[in-house]
């Protein structure tokens, strides 16, 4: 997903398009199983000023329309992904903690 296509998909489900949407979308692109903390961080290098409360919230607007799944691996923080549509698993890492897609 390009930065044009954010506001896109932000339009086609009904959200407004923000600075902190577009910028949460592109970190989720660089990012994919990040936990918020590293969703700040990203999106951050577009949006210096991107509050703690505005990516949370964000987060929480992308997931109830569908637009990015959150995933809670047992014993985990939650994760956040923009592959959504299909039914996938995710093998976590003993070793390092990396979340990884199983089709």
């Amino acid at each position: 997903m390009t930065s044009i296509e954010a506001p896109e998909l932000l339009r086609e489900a009904g959200l407004r398009v923000t600075r902190p949407r577009v910028a949460v979308l592109d970190a989720l692109e660089r990012t994919p199983h990040a936990d918020t903390a590293t969703v700040i961080d990203a999106a951050r290098t577009l949006v210096p000023d991107v509050s703690h409360q505005a990516v949370y919230d964000t987060l929480a607007a992308l997931t109830e329309v569908g637009i990015v799944r959150r995933i809670q691996p047992h014993g985990h923080t939650a994760r956040y992904e923009r592959r959504v549509g299909d039914n996938h698993h995710h093998v976590v890492c003993r070793g390092c903690g990396d979340i990884a897609d199983v089709d």
